[in-house]
């Protein structure tokens, strides 16, 4: 749009100027022409009446000096006379200015139009009438006609100013200045208003593909968001299932982990919605480490033997190491990053003496400890083959009582504040018997 803004402009310049030079040299024409009809009218019109030549300050003299004030011409034109020796006889301007009398424009240089060779302008012919320039006159240049008179005895020299003829050509040429301008600025208008309109349904198609391909996008992020998710739990029920009889023991940990964190979210501002969605499944791995434990001790009812309770105690660094396994591979993943922490961390104890790192307080990630929590619950009110299933007060007094000591206090707290809401959960979900293979129950 700018270089045919600037091919445009420089174009109605060079055309402007062309047409302004044309229309002035058809204007000079047409004055000369002109000048010579006025000449011969003026001739008339001055020397009406008048039968002798006159002198200056004679009565006829006095009388066509007036008649010479009161002429008006066009362009700022006037008509003077001069006598036999070329001084100026009749002048508009003589009145006011008597020096003027002294001038003598008879020896002065006339250029005719058919480029002969220059007359002086007392001395040209006296049967017709000869227009040309005179040239630094009066302050400039001037196109004159001049023809003698003989009823006055007097030369009649018209001019018309240089000035004059340039005000005219102006006149001539500026309409047809500001008709090009209009078309210029017409076709710069159409042509952006033209440009914007492509532009803009450029802009339309390409927000229609961006919007396809950010839709395609999501949808296929979705798609892999949910075979990672439908992995990820598969995973976890095959860790569960060698241990667990409930069936609904993963589940479970989900709905109680997310009831804790979402009346949690106003001690902490980091939960928010996705923050949650995430716990909803990183809760399901907290015991997937529990794959690489032999069923002989997974599976032992009785109480466990210093090395077996070591080994037992390793599921959690099992499982941490293979949930960074995988983040190896896959890269960077918020979900991923949750999952480890709660595998690693979610048997530590808010004293310090839990396992396998032995940290303590705050430095325990906030998800293991609300894991930790639930994961206790659970486990005190599910049925197992080496023990019976507790009741919810029994389990919710053991958890108040281990409040400070095993657990956070405000989770505790938070739980208190909404036991019944985790009793509605594990009546709805306990199953009536187990779900897993009978073998590995015997």
């Amino acid at each position: 749009m700018l270089l045919q803004a600037v091919v445009l402009g420089v174009g109605w310049l060079v055309t402007f100027r062309q047409v302004r030079h044309a229309t002035a040299v058809a204007v000079q024409d047409i004055v000369l022409a002109e000048n010579a009809q006025v000449a011969g009218w003026l001739a008339e019109q001055l020397a009406d009446g008048i039968n002798s030549p006159i002198e200056f300050g004679s009565e006829n003299w006095a009388e066509v000096q007036e008649r010479v004030e009161r002429l008006q011409l066009p362009g700022d034109g006037f008509a003077c006379l001069l006598d036999e020796h070329g001084k100026i006889l009749c002048h508009p301007e003589l009145r006011k200015h008597p020096s003027l009398r002294d001038e003598v424009l008879g020896h002065m240089s006339l250029t005719t139009p058919d480029h002969e060779p220059d007359l002086m302008l007392g001395e040209a012919p006296r049967a017709e009438t000869v227009v040309g320039q005179l040239r630094y006159f009066l302050g400039g240049t001037h196109f004159v006609a001049t023809r003698y008179v003989p009823e006055l005895g007097a030369r009649l020299v018209v001019h018309q100013p240089e000035s004059g003829l340039v005000s005219l050509s102006s006149k001539a040429t500026f309409l047809v200045g500001i008709v090009a301008g209009a078309a210029v600025l017409s076709v710069m208008g159409l042509t952006a208003l033209s440009t914007l309109w492509v532009m803009r349904r450029y802009d339309y198609v390409l927000e229609d593909i961006n919007r396809s391909l950010e839709d395609e996008v999501e949808r296929r992020t979705h798609e892999n968001l949910r075979a990672r998710d439908a992995l990820i739990m598969g995973l976890a029920k095959l860790a569960d299932c060698r241990d667990n009889d409930t069936g609904l023991h993963l589940e479970r940990i989900s709905r109680y982990s997310c009831l804790l964190a979402e009346r949690l979210a106003d001690f902490h501002p980091e939960i928010d919605e996705a923050w949650i969605d995430r716990l909803r499944l990183a809760s399901s791995l907290h015991d997937i480490g529990k794959v690489g434990v032999p069923d002989e001790l997974l599976l032992k009812p009785g109480r466990f033997t210093p090395d077996e309770h070591r080994r037992m105690q390793s599921h959690t660094t099992i499982g941490a190491d293979t949930l960074i396994a995988i983040r190896r591979e896959l890269g960077d993943d918020d979900l991923l990053d949750m999952s480890i922490c709660i595998a690693l961390e979610h048997h530590e104890r808010w004293d310090g003496t839990g396992y396998p790192l032995g940290i303590e307080g705050e430095k325990i990630a906030l998800e293991a400890r609300i894991v930790a929590l639930v994961d206790v619950y659970d486990a005190l009110t599910s049925w197992r083959v080496y023990k019976a299933a507790m009741s919810h007060d029994e389990a919710v007094a053991i958890i108040v009582e281990s409040a400070g000591s095993h657990f956070d206090p405000v989770i505790v707290g938070v739980f208190r504040s909404i036991e019944h809401e985790f009793d509605a959960v594990r009546m709805e979900m306990h199953g009536d018997g187990p779900s897993c293979p009978v073998v590995l129950a015997a």
